[in-house]
């Protein structure tokens, strides 16, 4: 993985015999003597893509000259990006070979100038309960806001961040979706920087729609495209694709990490892309009598153990249906200490072979919850 740190220098970026400097390892500033443009120029392989696609919508210019704010996107934000579409032109039937080439220059430009602001927007001026709202080169409405995260269980003793968000045209805060930076005010020649955590996926949940319609169609079937094979891990965040009471039941909407459908989903800081990339999320926001269908194909008819694995203030209940027949007993969720604080809940089902539908239960939530393990019992 990627690290992206900022390069140490106020004056000068080029050594007299030993060309460019490698600035990876020094620390962060709160200013450099280049332009926005050529900050990012200057750190080796770290924004390549960032810089081709710049370059391509020709906005190399206003980086290097204009007085800008830019919230950068990291490589990884961009490849996540590129991932998911391949991924939803595997789930239609098309070839997932796409790279940044194939997306229209329109859709990056559109996109990308969502992260540009004209003038300057530092840190303190979104000092406001509610953040404040601000305009993108392209007079697309954003929201940023000053928050402080939670440290060792402290709420609010952890360090403080900017959330950027893309307001998807609606005053409603539940419609946004949102990312945090990793470092902030950063003054250049022309501007002001903040960087945005590689975790946050480009085009916030707008990218896989623009750059390729196609995903847009309703369309109802398992996420992936093909059924999730029991015994193995099934993550929350896969549930079906279908509409409201068909693919999934629930009450409340939270952000989108990971796909911009309902439920809520969110990174999990017990995540990782083991079976697929939305083992790296979570679902949260449950409430009592939701539920979220999948899709699986079981491998052998019996008894098995179930696991799952769940964060929250505990007093929940999750059972299992497999076609609308319950075939689990209720598993009693306990609390964990935190909202990412993960522990197993177990227990156990009995499930037929051949490709179902099954039903994760939520009778009592207060809890979020990243993935079901089933394992056979002999």
């Amino acid at each position: 993985m990627k690290k992206y740190l900022l390069l140490l220098a106020i004056t000068g970026f080029f050594a007299c015999e030993k060309g460019m400097q490698d600035y990876r390892n020094a620390k962060p500033v709160s200013e450099v003597g280049v332009s926005t443009y050529d900050f990012l120029k200057a750190q080796g392989t770290l924004y390549d893509t960032l810089l081709r696609i710049i370059d391509n919508v020709h906005l190399t210019e206003v980086l290097k000259n204009d007085k800008v704010t830019f919230f950068i996107p990291q490589d990884n934000s961009i490849e996540t990006a590129m991932r998911n579409v391949n991924f939803a032109r595997i789930r239609l039937g098309d070839p997932g070979n796409w790279t940044i080439d194939s997306v229209p220059l329109n859709v990056w430009d559109s996109l990308l100038r969502r992260y540009i602001l004209a003038g300057i927007v530092d840190a303190d001026s979104l000092r406001y309960a509610d953040g404040a709202d601000l305009v993108s080169l392209y007079q697309h409405g954003m929201n940023g806001k000053m928050s402080r995260t939670n440290a060792s269980g402290a709420v609010g003793g952890g360090t403080e961040v900017v959330e950027f968000s893309d307001r998807n045209d609606s005053r409603f805060i539940k419609d946004w979706s949102t990312a945090l930076t990793q470092n902030v005010d950063i003054k250049t020649k022309n501007g002001l920087m903040h960087i945005l955590e590689s975790r946050h996926i480009f085009g916030f949940t707008s990218f896989v729609g623009k750059a390729y319609p196609k995903s847009l169609e309703a369309i109802q079937g398992p996420y992936l495209g093909y059924p999730l094979e029991i015994p193995g891990i099934v993550n929350a965040a896969d549930f079906d694709e279908g509409p409201v009471n068909v693919a999934y039941s629930y009450s409340k909407d939270g952000n989108h990490s990971y796909r911009p459908d309902n439920p809520g989903t969110e990174s999990c800081s017990e995540g990782d892309n083991q079976v697929s990339p939305g083992g790296g999320y979570n679902v949260g926001w449950t409430k009592d009598g939701n539920w979220l269908r999948y899709t699986v194909d079981i491998k052998e008819a019996g008894n098995y153990k179930v696991e799952l694995r769940i964060a929250g203030n505990g007093g929940g209940i999750i059972y299992l249906m497999v076609d609308d027949v319950v075939v689990s007993n209720e598993i009693p969720i306990q609390g964990t200490g935190g909202w990412q604080t993960w522990q197993g809940a177990f227990g156990t089902a009995v499930l037929p072979e051949g490709k179902h539908l099954m039903k994760v239960v939520i009778k009592k939530a207060n809890l979020n919850l990243h993935r079901v393990i089933f394992t056979k019992i002999n």
